[in-house]
């Protein structure tokens, strides 16, 4: 028996049983076998001649597409003339759900550049997912935001905004888009260094009239008094006696002279008018009260939108002493987030309203006890107020050190092969006019 009936033998073996391979090994019955079901078991058992062809006729390559154009209507239909995968699409709006609001913040006019990856087969049959490599949008309302794909040490590949942090929404977001803190969580002095709870910007307080101390009365008039006496000057005479210079020698006058003077009365001294008392001093100011501040200070303009910090119920919204016109929002694992000293409430914001993050629940505003707009916004955990700045679902994870310089290199390398790719275009766009 040949090497192919023996074979062949035994491939029956596996499929039609022992007894069947013996009579086709004693008794040369293979010819009789269809030759198909013999060819399928040898196959099995030894594999097929053409197998590595096969394998490599569905061996895996990856490349990477670029796709580049303008914003029409939307950002999402753009990228989808462009032939930009779905999948693509999709992740890089989770990427910047954090950043960039993909309905709001991009419009008719802004730019793109998307990178991404696309498993195919050797017939260029494409497979598997595509991924985002890089994108960058060039907005009106945001400027140009950035995303990089990028493996960090120890890690894995992540999608991160062109400064190194993390991209993608985190557990919280602060309710504004541009932060600007102007006054931190924990113990202050009041602003206001007043009690109560004034609504809306403090009134600018009376003037007070200053009291002017009372004039004192007049002196009395001082009787008139007699004409000045005739100046005289005197000297020592001849008999040794004083003597007046106007001395004439007539008897009569120098007896007038000899006579006393009449005594001239004194005017009488004005009585003594008291100074009037001296105003009691102030008392003294107390010291400035020290007080807890449960949040963060957010300064905008009055009407500034705000969002919701994340998803959940709003549990209250309407005047609330201090916080002027406030709103509580209930979230997942027992946290709540407080706004206050808003203008107005969003329409349809209520209690018991369901809100999603990013979304739109009041407006900025002066409103309880307030020195100026802006919006007040705590976090409150598990019962009790934590600092915003700090919380951990509120940060994103930043690159440092030698992955931050890694990144860098990355992202520049990126963008030197984008320019690279836009004067080659540039040059067969020049050819072909």
């Amino acid at each position: 028996m040949n090497r192919t009936s023996r074979t062949a033998a035994l491939a029956a073996s596996l499929t039609l049983g022992s007894a069947v391979a013996a009579i086709a090994a004693d008794d040369g019955i293979y010819d009789d076998m269809p030759l198909e079901t013999a060819r399928t078991s040898e196959e099995r058992l030894l594999g097929s001649d053409d197998k590595t062809a096969r394998h490599l006729a569905h061996l895996p390559f990856t490349r990477e597409i670029a796709a580049a154009g303008i914003v029409g209507e939307a950002l999402a239909p753009s990228l989808a003339e462009a032939r930009v995968p779905a999948t693509v699409i999709l992740e890089a709006s989770k990427a910047l759900s954090g950043t960039l609001d993909f309905e709001r913040e991009t419009g008719a006019g802004d730019r793109f550049y998307v990178r991404y990856r696309q498993p195919f087969t050797v017939d260029g049959t494409p497979i598997g997912t595509a991924q985002l490599v890089w994108l960058e949008l060039r907005t009106t309302a945001k400027g140009t935001v950035a995303l990089h794909r990028f493996r960090a040490n120890g890690g894995t590949e992540q999608l991160w905004l062109a400064n190194g942090e993390a991209a993608g929404s985190t557990a919280l977001r602060l309710p504004l888009d541009i932060i600007n803190v102007s006054s931190g969580f924990g113990l202050r002095l009041d602003p206001l260094d007043k009690p109560g709870p004034p609504m809306g910007p403090l009134a600018d307080p009376a003037p007070v009239a200053a009291v002017a101390p009372p004039e004192p009365p007049p002196p009395p008039k001082a009787e008139p008094l007699p004409p000045p006496r005739r100046p005289t000057l005197g000297g020592l005479s001849a008999f040794g006696g004083a003597r007046d210079v106007f001395d004439s020698g007539r008897p009569d006058f120098n007896r007038r002279r000899a006579e006393p003077e009449p005594e001239v009365a004194k005017a009488p001294e004005p009585p003594k008018v008291e100074a009037p008392p001296a105003p009691p001093a102030p008392p003294p100011r107390p010291k400035p009260r020290l007080f807890m501040h449960d949040g963060l200070d957010l300064v905008a303009m009055t009407g500034t939108e705000i969002y919701a910090a994340a998803d959940g119920v709003v549990t209250g919204a309407g005047p609330n002493g201090g916080y002027g016109n406030w709103m509580q929002i209930d979230h997942p694992g027992k946290l709540t987030t407080v706004y206050g000293h808003l203008s107005a409430f969003a329409p349809g914001i209520e209690a018991g309203t369901r809100v999603s993050q990013g979304e739109l629940v009041g407006f900025v505003g002066n409103t309880g006890r307030s020195t100026g707009a802006h919006l007040h916004f705590e976090i409150v955990a598990s019962g009790r107020t934590v600092n915003p700045t700090t919380f951990p679902g509120i940060k994103r994870t930043q690159l440092t050190g030698s992955d931050l310089d890694r990144f860098k290199k990355q992202v520049k390398r990126s963008l030197d092969e984008r320019d690279r790719e836009a004067r080659v275009d540039a040059v067969i766009l020049g050819m072909l006019n």
